[in-house]
């Protein structure tokens, strides 16, 4: 499931370096190109998920880890703070 958005994921953070940081903004950009109708209630959008009409947000986001983990030069301007971040949260979860 993944592995058939990256390249599509690859391109967009190719030719729109806005979308590096934000996996939101990438997610709406993956429901235009799906022709999803961004336009009905989020209770609607919520459903389309459910049914899985639509793939959740998670996925583009995971498939958008892998690209800047294959792909340094696609990492947006927040990805060390993300990483450092998360290597925070590790200790700390390692010292409890």
């Amino acid at each position: 499931m993944i592995r058939e958005k990256i390249e599509w994921v690859k391109d967009k953070l190719t030719h729109h370096p806005e979308l590096r940081d934000s996996n939101e903004r990438l997610y709406y950009h993956y429901l235009l190109a799906i022709g999803f109708d961004v336009n009905i209630s989020f209770k609607d959008a919520l459903k389309a998920m459910e049914s899985r009409t639509i793939p959740y947000l998670d996925s583009i986001g995971r498939a958008s880890r892998k690209v800047q983990e294959m792909h340094p030069h696609l990492q947006g301007e927040d990805y060390k703070k993300r990483k450092k971040k998360e290597e925070e949260v590790k200790e700390e979860i390692k010292s409890i």
